[in-house]
C-alpha cells in the first residue's frame, strides 16, 4: 500500500509539474513569436501548418493532443489536454524563395572551408590565418537561438524544438549531404566544424556551468506548404481522413480544415498573460476533444450524395429521362470536386442564383416541375452550360440549403 500510494505522488507530481511548467514558460516574455516579417501570409502558414499538423496526429490515432498558439514560439504541442508529459516547440516559418541561410538560423558567420592544396599552391605564399573569434551577439535573435532559449525554460518537462519551413536549411551534413535536400534531421547531423560552431554558440545563451547543449533535442524539417496556397496540404489530409472515417462526407473536407482554421486563427491573436493553465488552454489551445467535437459535427450535416440520388429517383419515377439522369450524376461528381479545390467565379455566379431563385419559388409534391421552372429561369443566365450541369448545380444547392 505504502508503495502504491508512492506511486501515486509521483504521477500526480508529474502530472501537476508538467501543467505548471507549461503555464510557466508561456508566461515568460520573450519565448513568444507574434507575427515576424512575414505578415499575413506568413501567419496563414502557420495556421494551415498547424491544422495539417492536427489531422496528422488524428490520423496517427495519438491517444491526445493539445496545441497552443503564440504561448512557447509559434505552436506548443503536448501529448495532453489535462497531464502533459513532453513538448514539442515549433517555429512555423514560410520563405517565398530561396533557402534558409546559416547567419538567418544561427545569428553567426558559416565557417570558412579549407582550400584544396591544388588551390593553396595557385593562390601564392599562405595569408595569415585569422584570429578573430566568432561572434555570438545575434545568436539569441536567430531560430535555432530563439528555439534554445525556449527549451532551456523546461527544467522538468522533456522538450524538443522543430523548425518547419517549406523552405529548405542550407548547411552541411555529417554525411556530405547538405540539409537542404536531406530533410528532416536534427542539428547533430551537421558536419563537425558546424555543429561544433552551434554549440559554442548556443552556450553563450547558458547560465554560468551549465551543460553544452544537446543538439540532438533540435530538429529541422520541411513540408510541403506553398505560400501561395497554403489550405490544399491540409485539404487533401482531411480528405483521406473523412474517406476513412465518414465517407459521406468527404466532399465537405475543404469546408472542415477551413472552420478548423478560423478556430485557431483567433487563438493566436490572445496573447494576454494567463493565471492557469486551465486559463491557457481556453486562451490559447486546441485540443483533440475539440477536434473530435468539430469532425462529429459534420454528422448533423445530411449525406449530399444520398440526397442528391433520392431526389434523382423521384424524378426518374415522375418521368424524367434517363440519359439526363445519368449526365446529372457525372456533373454532380465535378460540383463534389469543387468543394475541394472551391468553385470558379462562373459558378459561384449559378450556386448564388440558384440560392436566390429557390429562397422565392416554392416546391410543389412533384419535383418535375420544380425543376423544369427553375432550369428555365437557369437557362436565361447562363445558357452557355449544358442543361444537365445546371440542373446538377440546382439539386446540390437545393438540398443542401
Amino acid at each position: 500500500m505504502a508503495t502504491e500510494r508512492r506511486r501515486l505522488g509521483r504521477d500526480t507530481l508529474t502530472i501537476a509539474t508538467g501543467a505548471a511548467e507549461v503555464l510557466l514558460v508561456a508566461n515568460k516574455p520573450g519565448l513568444t513569436e507574434t507575427g515576424g516579417g512575414h505578415g499575413a501570409k506568413g501567419v496563414d502558414f502557420q495556421r494551415w501548418w498547424a491544422v495539417l499538423r492536427m489531422l496528422e496526429l488524428e490520423q496517427s490515432n495519438a491517444p491526445d493532443f493539445l496545441l497552443l498558439f503564440e504561448a512557447v514560439q509559434d505552436v506548443t504541442e503536448l501529448d495532453s489536454l489535462s497531464a502533459p508529459t513532453k513538448a514539442a516547440i515549433y517555429q512555423v516559418k514560410k520563405k517565398d524563395t530561396g533557402t534558409w541561410s546559416w547567419s538567418v538560423l544561427t545569428g553567426t558567420s558559416a565557417p570558412k572551408q579549407p582550400k584544396s592544396a591544388k588551390k593553396i599552391a595557385a593562390s601564392g605564399p599562405a595569408a595569415p590565418v585569422s584570429t578573430v573569434a566568432p561572434s555570438f551577439d545575434n545568436v539569441g535573435n536567430s531560430v535555432f537561438g530563439k528555439i534554445h532559449l525556449s527549451l532551456m525554460a523546461f527544467e522538468k518537462l522533456p522538450a524538443e524544438g522543430i523548425f518547419i519551413s517549406n523552405a529548405g536549411c542550407d548547411v552541411p551534413l555529417a554525411s556530405g549531404a547538405n540539409a537542404a535536400t536531406s530533410l528532416p534531421c536534427v542539428l547533430s547531423d551537421l558536419a563537425a566544424d558546424h555543429a561544433q560552431l552551434l554549440t559554442d554558440a548556443l552556450h553563450t545563451l547558458c547560465a554560468a556551468g551549465a551543460p553544452l547543449p544537446d543538439l540532438k533535442r533540435v530538429r529541422v524539417a520541411r513540408v510541403a506548404i506553398h505560400p501561395d496556397d497554403p489550405s490544399a496540404p491540409a485539404v487533401a489530409k482531411a480528405l483521406e481522413l473523412l474517406a476513412q472515417r465518414s465517407p459521406g462526407h468527404a466532399a465537405q473536407a475543404r469546408a472542415f480544415v477551413e472552420s478548423l482554421v478560423m478556430k485557431v486563427s483567433a487563438l493566436g491573436r490572445r496573447t494576454a498573460t494567463c493565471a492557469t493553465f486551465d486559463e491557457l488552454v481556453k486562451e490559447r489551445g486546441f485540443s483533440r476533444a475539440e477536434f473530435h467535437t468539430a469532425l462529429s459535427s459534420l454528422a448533423t450535416i445530411p449525406d449530399r450524395n444520398a440526397l442528391f440520388e433520392s431526389w434523382l429517383t423521384k424524378l426518374q419515377q415522375e418521368g424524367f429521362d434517363f440519359r439526363a439522369l445519368t449526365t446529372m450524376r457525372m456533373a454532380a461528381a465535378k460540383v463534389a470536386a469543387e468543394q475541394l479545390t472551391g468553385p470558379s467565379p462562373e459558378a459561384h455566379s449559378i450556386d448564388l442564383f440558384c440560392d436566390s431563385w429557390a429562397q422565392t419559388n416554392a416546391c410543389g409534391p412533384n419535383l418535375k416541375p420544380y425543376v423544369d421552372a427553375a432550369l428555365v429561369a437557369m437557362k436565361a443566365n447562363f445558357g452557355q452550360y449544358r442543361d444537365e450541369e445546371l440542373l446538377a448545380r440546382f439539386v446540390m444547392r437545393v438540398i443542401t440549403t
